[in-house]
């Protein structure tokens, strides 16, 4: 590795723990500030308020590390994992589906979780609602894997190896999840260790991004379903 391709890996690993540290501490705490939450004209725990972390995760996660690699002529987006999705892919994401799927069901009708989800608190979900929650889960969650499985899990690998990059990236991962309580800790590391391992099987962020998906939204809609308090208000002719 010559002088200028090892400061390129530096700089690229250097900003990618920057943004999966310091960004996710600015994910959570920037909304709580007071005058951003009067700027923005929302209140904690309003549906304006969880769209409006998204989108705060969105910038964070997904459009400054694209701003720092875009001009960067030494590495492209398919070297940090956004390489077309294969059939692998979707055999990965069908079977991990199958685990999350029933776990998210019967673990919606549990207190604990209808204490937390879905995140937005209406009581009456409309069509409108839930496609915007849907389409903002998405967006928002493509960032999330494409700062961790993607630019930081890629940019640590030229310096660590596959088993160190693996360990960090699981460490930063569940750390993240610490203001969701322990049981989603502790639930993040084998979950980001087989997400970091498909990863680099694939050479694709596309299974944990799926995946991660099918996780996200399940769990809102099964605790839509479950939640005494909410209803849907669709009605198909």
């Amino acid at each position: 590795m010559n002088d200028l391709s090892e400061s390129a890996e530096l700089f690229y690993f250097a900003s990618a723990l920057t943004l999966s540290t310091w960004g996710v501490v600015l994910f959570y705490r920037f909304p709580e500030s007071r005058i951003i939450g009067k700027w923005a004209k929302i209140k904690k725990g309003e549906t304006s308020d969880i769209l409006f972390r998204r989108l705060i995760g969105i910038f964070i996660y997904g459009i400054l590390p694209f701003l720092i690699l875009l001009p960067s002529g030494n590495k492209s987006l398919a070297d940090f994992g956004i390489n077309p999705p294969t059939l692998e892919t979707f055999i990965w994401t069908i079977l991990l589906s199958v685990i999350i799927l029933p776990l998210n069901y019967f673990n919606s009708f549990k207190a604990e979780n209808l204490q937390k989800y879905p995140q937005i608190r209406e009581s009456g979900w409309s069509f409108s609602l839930l496609a915007i929650s849907c389409l903002s889960w998405m967006a928002y969650l493509f960032s999330f894997e494409f700062l961790f499985r993607g630019f930081l899990f890629f940019a640590s690998i030229p310096l660590f190896g596959l088993g160190l990059s693996i360990i960090l990236n699981t460490i930063i991962y569940s750390l993240a999840h610490l203001p969701k309580g322990f049981k989603e800790t502790i639930g993040a590391i084998p979950f980001g260790i087989l997400l970091c391992y498909l990863t680099y099987r694939t050479n694709s962020i596309w299974i944990a991004v799926f995946s991660h998906i099918v996780l996200a939204l399940s769990c809102e809609w099964f605790s839509i379903r479950a939640h005494p308090q909410m209803f849907l208000t669709i009605k198909l002719k």
